[in-house]
């Protein structure tokens, strides 16, 4: 399918357009109507470039916001089904699948419980721009209810991922933010995004997952896919993964890694 998928059904578009509104959203912005077609251009070529063909697998979203990666999971053939902690997100993220022509699952979950599925319910787990919000004490349990879900030789795709060792938070686009300590939050009465960090990631992973073996080509392949070029940004994270034997995808501002299940 090289067509990007578009909204096809008026009275869904109403539902998805209402509930937006409800949940103090902008339907019109970017990251909420247009959010599946940004996800086409980005997601798409992503799982391909990791060589994740989707269609006829079972695919579980952890953490599917409003539905935008939904969208393109549901159009290259996944049997997808989203989660969120937000009550307000999965009925949206559904009737975005739904004026798009598409079908697809999505439920509400309880932030660092357990996920309403059997064990080995999944192929593949897309967790996109979405770790960064898990609580510090409530990672490690969610990496392993993510490991519990993942059939034997699974894969767990996490992208988009704002890291804490960037300068800049991808997110709120704050310079320095990830390097001040969370005690800085107490001083000044509100928290601030910060991104999560790898060392942490890293640690939730262990005796779970293990990295693919074409992971850093498959990385390269996916920024020329999206961008058309290496940027000098990208070439950094490549330069500092051959340093460190890390791979690109741990040291870009956003993670991108693909892992198999343990």
């Amino acid at each position: 399918m090289s067509d990007a998928p578009r909204p096809q059904d008026a009275e869904a578009d109403a539902l998805f357009a209402r509930l937006a509104v409800e949940a103090g959203l902008d339907p019109g912005d970017r990251w909420v109507g247009g959010y599946a077609a940004y996800e086409w251009v980005h997601l798409r070529h992503v799982l391909d470039a990791y060589g994740l063909d989707v269609a006829g697998r079972a695919v579980l979203e952890f953490g599917c916001n409003v539905g935008g990666s939904l969208v393109v999971l549901a159009a290259l053939g996944a049997r997808a089904t989203g989660v969120d902690v937000d009550p307000q997100l999965p009925p949206l993220a559904l009737a975005n699948c739904r004026r798009h022509g598409l079908e697809a699952n999505a439920t509400v979950i309880e932030a660092g419980g357990a996920l309403p599925f059997d064990d080995a319910s999944f192929d593949l787990i897309v967790a996109n721009s979405v770790l960064e919000y898990v609580a510090d004490d409530a990672l490690a349990p969610t990496i392993a209810e993510l490991h519990r879900l993942l059939r034997q030789d699974g894969r767990l795709l996490i992208c988009g991922t704002a890291s804490r060792l960037s300068p800049k938070e991808s997110h709120s686009a704050r310079w320095l933010v990830n390097y001040w300590p969370k005690a800085f939050d107490r001083l000044t009465g509100r928290s601030l995004q910060r991104g999560l960090s790898p060392l942490a990631l890293a640690a939730a992973f262990y005796r779970r997952f293990v990295r693919v073996p074409d992971g850093d080509a498959a990385w390269r392949r996916a920024r020329i896919a999206i961008h058309g070029r290496l940027s000098p940004a990208a070439r950094l994270c490549e330069a500092l993964g051959r340093m460190t034997s890390l791979g690109p995808g741990w040291m870009s501002p956003t993670i991108e890694l693909v892992l198999r299940r343990l």
